[in-house]
């Protein structure tokens, strides 16, 4: 991937991470979908599971329905990337994702939504080994 590519990359990437972290998942499914058309195919499931996950969470944190829909299609979709695809560590966020998809689906959205508050998702940057 050209240099020029993945720092845009790395830019969205990192927009919609500083609304996740802050548990501002509604906004960072709107920094997402806002620069979607910026997006190369290769990348475009990436984006769009990331967008997903972010709506997931939206959803668990307001009491709608459908999180645990938005958090396994997110995940389908993330699966294929590498865990520190573009320098984050994609693989913690599935990690959680899972952790709440699999509260959602035992009937425990009250310990997924707890989980929210005490342990939130966060979309951190990989740490170098």
């Amino acid at each position: 991937m050209p240099e020029a590519d993945a720092a845009g990359l790395r830019r969205i990437v990192l927009a919609a991470a500083r609304e996740i972290n802050a548990g501002r998942y509604f906004e960072a499914h709107e920094e997402i979908e806002e620069r979607l058309e910026d997006v190369p195919d290769v990348w475009w499931p990436f984006f769009l599971g990331l967008l997903q996950v972010a709506v997931g969470y939206h959803k668990l944190a307001s009491g709608n329905a459908g999180a645990a829909r938005m958090l396994g299609i997110g995940l389908e979709k993330l699966d294929p990337f590498a865990d520190d695809a573009l320098g984050i560590d994609v693989g913690a966020l599935r990690r959680r994702a899972r952790l709440d998809l699999h509260r959602l689906e035992q009937r425990d959205e009250a310990g997924a939504r707890a989980s929210l508050v005490t342990d939130p998702p966060r979309l951190l940057p990989v740490v170098a080994r």
